[in-house]
Parts: C-alpha cells; sequence; structure tokens
C-alpha cells in the first residue's frame, strides 16, 4: 500500500513538474518595482494593517489568472488573439490602444526600477546610464522567443520546448533570488508574529482612513497587472499543442456542405485499433469503400472512435487546467510571501521601530537609505540586489508581453526584435528624460504614475476576460479542427510594414540551441526564411500522428463546452466592479491631488 501511494505521488510529480514554469512567469508581474514602492509606502506609514490587502489582491489574481489559464487552454486564444477573433474591429482596436499603453507604462516601470537597483549599487553610475542598460535585457528575450504566434491548433511551437523551460528557469531563479535576498532582510528585522497575523485580518480603518484606502488601491493596482492577464493565456500553449494536434482535421467534400472528408485520424481514435495493431497491413483488416464526391477511398465512418476522441481530448484538457492552476497557486503563494516580507520589513523596521527611527517612505531610494542606517549596510545593499532582480525579470516578462499584445490583436508577424526594440525605446525615453532633468525625484513621481496608467487600463482587460470565459463561442473544444474556418483565419491574417523595412536576423545561436525537428518552424525554410508573402501561413504538422485512411462524416460532432459556471460567473462579475470601483477611485483622487 505504501509503495502504491509513493508510486502515485511520484506520478503526480512528474506530471506536474512538466507544468511548472509560466506561473512563475505571471509572478514575475507581483513582484515588480511598482509593489515594491506601493507595499515599502503602506508598512511605513500603516504598520501591518495592510497585510490583508496584499492576501485579498492576491485571491483576486489568482482567481483572474485561472480565467485566463482556461481560456488559454480551452480555445486555444490568448486574451489579444480572442478580442481580434470574436470582437468587432473598432473594439478590438480601441482595446488595443488601451492594451499598448499598460505595457509601455509597465516596461517604464520595471526600467526604473532596475535603473534604481543599479544606482543604488553603484552610486557612481548616473541614472540615465542605468536607465540605458537596463535595455540590455531585451536582447535575453530574442535569444529564447524569437518566433511568432503559430496556429494553436497545428502541433507547432513558437520556440523550442527546450528553449522556452529554459527561459522559464532563468526567470524562476531571478525570481528565488528576490525571495532569498527578502528572507535574509526580514532575519535582520525585528517583528512580531502575533501582530503580523492580525494584519491579515480586515479592519474596518483601511476604509475609514482615505490615507490607508488610498495606499490599499494602490497595491491592488499594483498587484494585479494588466500584461500578466495577456500573456498568461500565451504561454501555456506550450503544453496544450500535443493533445490539440491530435485531433483529426475536416474539410468539405461538396459546395453545400453537406458532408466532411476527416484526415490524420490517429489509430488510437478508430474501432479497430487492435486488429490494426496485429496486422502488418493496414488495408487488409479495414473496410475500404468509395464515395462518389471523392477519388479517394475513405474507412466507415462508423469505425471513427469519436467517444474515444472525446474521451482523450477531456482527459488532456482536465491535466491542463489542473496542472496549470496548481503551477498558478505555486508561484502566487511564493508572489504573496514576497509583497508581504517587503511590507513587513517596511513596518518593522519604520513604523514599530523606536520613535526616533519612524520613518514614511517615499520612495525607493528613501527605504534603501533608511534600512542601511537603522539595520546595516549590508541590508541596503541585499536589498538593491533584490529590487534588480524584481526589475529585471519583470521587463523580460513585460517586454513578451508587448509581443503578445501587438501580434494578437492584430495580428501581424511583425519582427520580434524589431518589435521588442521598439517597445523598449518608447519606455526609455520619458525615463531616461525624467533622469536627466528631475533625477531621483523624477523617476519616482514617473514609477507612481506608471501605476495610475495600469489602474486605468485594468478594467478593460478584466471585462474582456469574463466575457470570453462566459461565452460559449469562444469556450469550445472542437473534436474535429475545421481546416476550412482556419485556411479563413490564415487568409485574413495581415503583413506589418515594418516587415518590409528591416531584415530578419539570422539566427546566431549554437547547434545544440535549435531544435532538431522543422517541426517546431513549419514556416520557415530550409534556409530559415519566411515566406514573405505570408508568413503566417502555417500548415498543420502531423507526421508524428499515425493515420488511418480518410473517415467521411455527414456533419462535425458537437464541441466540448467549457464555460463558467454560474458561481464563477458571479464572482467575476462582482470582482470587476469592484476593481472598477478602486480604480476609478484611484484615477479621481490622483486628478484632484487628495
Amino acid at each position: 500500500m505504501l509503495a502504491y501511494a509513493f508510486g502515485r505521488v511520484a506520478k503526480f510529480i512528474r506530471k506536474l513538474s512538466k507544468f511548472i514554469g509560466p506561473g512563475f512567469m505571471i509572478a514575475v508581474g507581483y513582484l515588480d518595482p511598482g509593489n515594491w514602492a506601493t507595499d515599502m509606502e503602506g508598512g511605513s506609514q500603516f504598520g501591518y494593517r495592510l497585510l490583508f490587502i496584499i492576501l485579498l489582491s492576491n485571491v483576486i489574481a489568482v482567481f483572474l489568472q485561472n480565467l485566463t489559464i482556461r481560456l488559454g487552454v480551452v480555445s486555444g486564444y490568448d486574451l489579444a488573439s480572442a478580442s481580434r477573433r470574436y470582437f468587432p474591429k473598432y473594439l478590438n482596436l480601441f482595446l488595443y490602444v488601451l492594451a499598448e499603453l499598460a505595457i509601455i507604462a509597465t516596461d517604464m516601470a520595471e526600467v526604473i526600477g532596475s535603473a534604481i537597483a543599479l544606482n543604488l549599487l553603484i552610486p557612481e553610475l548616473p541614472l540615465p546610464a542605468g536607465v540605458a542598460i537596463t535595455a540590455a535585457d531585451v536582447f535575453i528575450i530574442l535569444l529564447f522567443y524569437s518566433e511568432d504566434h503559430a496556429d494553436p491548433d497545428s502541433g507547432t511551437e513558437t520556440a523550442s520546448l527546450r528553449v522556452i523551460r529554459l527561459f522559464e528557469t532563468f526567470v524562476m531563479m531571478l525570481v528565488l533570488a528576490v525571495g532569498v535576498c527578502l528572507s535574509i532582510i526580514l532575519a535582520y528585522s525585528e517583528i512580531n508574529p502575533i501582530d503580523v497575523v492580525k494584519g491579515y485580518k480586515p479592519t474596518k480603518e483601511i476604509f475609514t482612513d482615505t490615507a490607508s484606502l488610498y495606499v490599499a488601491i494602490g497595491i491592488i493596482g499594483a498587484t494585479v497587472m494588466p500584461h500578466n492577464l495577456y500573456l498568461h493565456g500565451f504561454i501555456i500553449q506550450s503544453r496544450c499543442r500535443e493533445w490539440r494536434a491530435k485531433r483529426p482535421r475536416a474539410e468539405t467534400i461538396d459546395d453545400d456542405n453537406q458532408q466532411w472528408i476527416l484526415s490524420s485520424v490517429a489509430r488510437k481514435f478508430t474501432l479497430l485499433n487492435n486488429e490494426l495493431e496485429k496486422s502488418e497491413s493496414m488495408e487488409a483488416n479495414i473496410p475500404m469503400e468509395t464515395t462518389p464526391n471523392t477519388t479517394s477511398t475513405t474507412m466507415d465512418k462508423k469505425q471513427f472512435d469519436l467517444d474515444g476522441l472525446r474521451k482523450y481530448l477531456k482527459s488532456s484538457l482536465k491535466d491542463n487546467l489542473l496542472y496549470n492552476f496548481i503551477d498558478l497557486v505555486v508561484a502566487l503563494l511564493f508572489a504573496f510571501y514576497v509583497n508581504s516580507a517587503i511590507l513587513i520589513v517596511a513596518a518593522s523596521n519604520f513604523y514599530y521601530a523606536p520613535e526616533n527611527q519612524q520613518h514614511a517612505v517615499s520612495d525607493l531610494f528613501d527605504a534603501h537609505d533608511l534600512l542601511s542606517r537603522y539595520l546595516s549596510p549590508a541590508a541596503g545593499v541585499i536589498f538593491a540586489l533584490a529590487l534588480l532582480c524584481a526589475g529585471q525579470s519583470s521587463t523580460i516578462t513585460a517586454t513578451l508581453a508587448g509581443q503578445v499584445v501587438m501580434s494578437g490583436f492584430l495580428g501581424m508577424s511583425t519582427r520580434p526584435w524589431v518589435r521588442r526594440v521598439v517597445t523598449r525605446l518608447v519606455a526609455i525615453v520619458p525615463a531616461l528624460v525624467a533622469a536627466c532633468i528631475a533625477g531621483r525625484s523624477g523617476l519616482s513621481q514617473l514609477l507612481v504614475g506608471s501605476q495610475v496608467a495600469l489602474s486605468v487600463q485594468l478594467p478593460f482587460a478584466v471585462v474582456p476576460l469574463v466575457i470570453f470565459t462566459s461565452w460559449k463561442k469562444v469556450m469550445k473544444v472542437d473534436l474535429v479542427v475545421n481546416e476550412n474556418e482556419k485556411a479563413a483565419e490564415r487568409a485574413q491574417a495581415t503583413v506589418s510594414w515594418i516587415d518590409k523595412l528591416f531584415p530578419r536576423i539570422p539566427s546566431w545561436r549554437p547547434s545544440w540551441w535549435q531544435p532538431t525537428k522543422q517541426k517546431f518552424f513549419p514556416h520557415l525554410g530550409l534556409d530559415g526564411k519566411t515566406n514573405e508573402n505570408n508568413p503566417t501561413m502555417i500548415k498543420p504538422d502531423t507526421s508524428s500522428i499515425t493515420t488511418t485512411s480518410p473517415v467521411v462524416l455527414d456533419e462535425l460532432p458537437q464541441p466540448l463546452l467549457y464555460t463558467n459556471d454560474w458561481i464563477t460567473m458571479i464572482i467575476a462579475v462582482l470582482i470587476s466592479l469592484l476593481l472598477i470601483g478602486l480604480n476609478g477611485y484611484l484615477v479621481v483622487a490622483a486628478a484632484l491631488g487628495i
């Protein structure tokens, strides 16, 4: 019995290990410099009181990110791609503009945070130089994610799975470094555990005190990041392509769409599976019939194991939804610990400290100076290192989110390096101007302003997410892929005018880095060049699927539906209204200077 239990646990861990990674890339957004600024301010001004807000914001984040998981796994689209696919063009364009502004604001905050950390570690380094150095991380992303969106049903990857895992591991190491640094600072601090636990209980002072409420809203706005809602649905696709590619593909064989011919039917989805495995010749065991509308012979439709296909897809969907959710919960628990640690450090050292040490932290420079003065210089160095790791990891994922937003909303196959360089330049220019003109105070004010901009955009990402995950037209998994619809989608894809201005950069990765099979990059020729007439024309790869002869059906089978239940819809609507109300208050307060 014990051996059986260990075997089950080992099997669970092995399967879970295949899904670990995307959650930590998302958790990075909950550790960015904007969170540091609001958490330090909240802890230094109100003690442990706002720990409840950190708990609440993380619960909201888990709920919303799980909706993005469901959208990505079930529909095969990230939030931006779903908007282009299902919303009217004018609404899609409006949401794209807001999403781009949010990406720029996010990237600006990460750039500023990294520049501040570099300046704290190397005081001789001018702030403008620190801002410029942070642009280098765009090349890290170019190293890992160098390809564009692929058809979610094609079985193709946007990058080799090995490369994706290396990238995720790199980001996880940065996140872990942040946690280790903050744990060391916690060890330096004098903390009252009982007061910390009480801080996670809601109190009326949070909502009756205007100053406390304002900081609380800032914490929520800095925690639930819009770009994460766009990014998560994209990065989980690498775990879904195997089972999606095993679905048969259907095309009409007459103009009236009265009959469908299935191709690429996996042997496991035929009722003659056992006989086929024993046979040396497939044709000797499969009754064949000739269809008048086709010139090829087809397998009897009664021998297509539709129930087996449905069972396989349900099992695959269940695994993807479950293990991606576990990955998310584990990662956001770590982010919850880090955010709590930041606030606890600020509260214990600046709020509950002796009277001569009590200070309200105004910015990250102030926090570093106070920690160095009242704890030790080593604590200040560790604080700066943690901030640098947080800034670099979050700016990497924010840049990737920028690529997802443009490709998803506009359907463009813009050169990835061009898109990421442009995104980084747009973020760096305002930060450079602020650093050159206003110095420390200018960067700090720009950091706060970027968080307000993110708060404005947040409802415009949350509301579409709730709509899509509650919409039957979106939240369905077709048992067979309709090739007619896919061909129409590929035909509508546009080629960016930017592609015509900038050349494609040849691959400079070492040989071991390259994918071993062409299936990962079906839109590239042997020379690595894309079909310039339509680089998004990706043909499905079914070379790994053992197929029988085509099957003819009179109609396509009913899809599997995974829309939100009523409880989920009610919670989603309440969260949407809460975020809209809180962020509206934050914007009005900022405009009035409250």
